[in-house]
């Protein structure tokens, strides 16, 4: 009501000072029309109001979390899979950007589905994508999932371009470079899921990858290399030295990023700069974090996801 006479005082003292009324007839004629004009602004007002209240607010933070997660054959067989799709929603939430690997989905329907749910909430995610790459006719993407309150894409994401008359990776990395929208931290995202058979040789084909991102970005110190690099196993010897030693592991050859009863660590993130490494980093147990049964955790994916806190706050020395 409070609103509605307001609204009706404004009107009046708009008209009679902009001299569209002089008279006590012409306002009268005017008022007769205020009602009409009231509701009109009042629903305007209130629709206003619903959509503030529905965006939730995203609060100040001093560190920003980078995921990896392969989601395991993810098209439109698991998108039909509402039990699935809803944990696939939480997950994603929990991270201001995720790399997704092994988007398997001829139809392009399954990603943005996937994020249209992780919106209903009223959260505000995005993503880019990349081509469908592979050297066979099962073809895999790669995609970036962002909260665009917390982070933005700058520069234009690509897909790595193999040098002429070579072949390294089965699936070519895709690249990324990433922004904080509340704070002080920056950095290029190469993500990658490589070819079992030749884990050994596209790990250390990632230096190159490396190499060039560098020059593409030659003012970043930032590199995030992540995804499933079947680093494990019989595909890769963990104790054996990589063109990538120099760099920062965060996760380490000691955790399981498998949710099935194998324990291997396929899934890493391995950093150029660690100065910015903050609170917790490792593999996300979201049967353990959602109390999921384990046929239901199994469903989502055969992996667990990575990740890794980074802070957005200047480090004093």
């Amino acid at each position: 009501m409070i609103k509605k006479i307001l609204i009706i005082l404004f009107i009046v003292t708009s008209l009679t000072l902009s001299g569209c009324v002089d008279s006590t007839e012409d306002i009268q004629e005017s008022v007769e029309d205020i009602p009409a004009i009231v509701e009109d602004i009042s629903d305007t007002l209130d629709d206003m109001e619903s959509e503030v209240e529905q965006t939730p607010q995203v609060e100040p933070s001093e560190s920003l979390v980078v995921g990896a997660f392969n989601v395991q054959v993810f098209g439109v067989s698991k998108a039909d899979k509402p039990e699935v799709m809803a944990v696939l929603a939480d997950i994603v939430r929990t991270y201001d950007v995720v790399a997704i690997q092994e988007i398997r989905d001829a139809s392009q329907t399954a990603l943005p589905e996937l994020v249209d749910l992780v919106n209903n909430d009223g959260s505000q995610y995005d993503y880019v994508v990349s081509e469908r790459l592979g050297r066979t006719t099962s073809k895999e993407q790669y995609a970036y999932i962002y909260n665009t309150q917390t982070v933005e894409i700058t520069g234009m994401p690509e897909t790595y371009p193999e040098p002429e008359g070579t072949d390294p990776f089965h699936r070519q990395p895709y690249i990324a470079a990433i922004s904080s929208t509340q704070g002080n931290f920056d950095a290029v995202l190469i993500v990658v899921h490589t070819d079992p058979d030749e884990a050994t040789e596209e790990i250390n084909a990632l230096d190159d990858v490396l190499t060039y991102a560098q020059s593409v970005y030659p003012e970043e110190n930032d590199f995030i290399l992540m995804g499933d690099f079947n680093a494990d196993g019989s595909y890769f010897d963990e104790d054996s030295t990589s063109d990538l030693d120099a760099y920062h592991w965060v996760i380490d050859d000691t955790v399981d990023t498998t949710t099935k009863s194998t324990d291997y660590t396929y899934d890493r993130i391995v950093l150029t700069d660690s100065s910015d490494l903050v609170g917790d980093s490792g593999v996300f147990r979201y049967d353990l974090e959602y109390g999921l049964s384990e046929d239901l955790t199994t469903d989502v994916s055969d992996h667990y996801p990575v990740f890794a806190t980074f802070s957005i706050s200047e480090i004093e020395d």
